[in-house]
């Protein structure tokens, strides 16, 4: 398994303190909201895909008959898995980058820097 724990890219980073699923819906708001407050000239590198399908049947229908459709996609993330990486961005830009994604995920984010 792969270590999801350590920043890998770059040098600031959001790691989860809390573990939960979270919707391919979720990781795309979050992403764009982490685009639109460090910029173009940063890098920003997502540690996480949503791949593991969660299916629903529809409300109303009995018991049985198979297994319902997909309704969306998501990812498990783990207490203490670094989520987004950001690059060439200064520290309290980082840090305001945080304050906006903490209300759109799922999960309590902290801020980790390399050393």
């Amino acid at each position: 398994m792969p270590n999801t724990t350590d920043l890998k890219y770059g040098i600031y980073g959001l790691r989860a303190v809390t573990g939960r699923r979270v919707a391919a819906t979720t990781i795309e708001a979050v992403r764009r909201t982490l685009v639109r407050k460090i910029k173009r000239t940063a890098r920003l590198w997502v540690r996480m895909q949503a791949t593991v399908p969660v299916t629903k049947k529809p409300l109303g229908v009995r018991m049985g008959k198979g297994k319902g459709a997909i309704e969306y996609y998501a990812c498990a993330v783990r207490p203490g898995q670094v989520v987004f990486e950001m690059d060439r961005v200064p520290r309290k830009v980082a840090l305001s980058a945080l304050d906006a994604v903490q209300p759109k995920f799922p999960c309590r984010l902290v801020f980790v820097e390399w050393s």
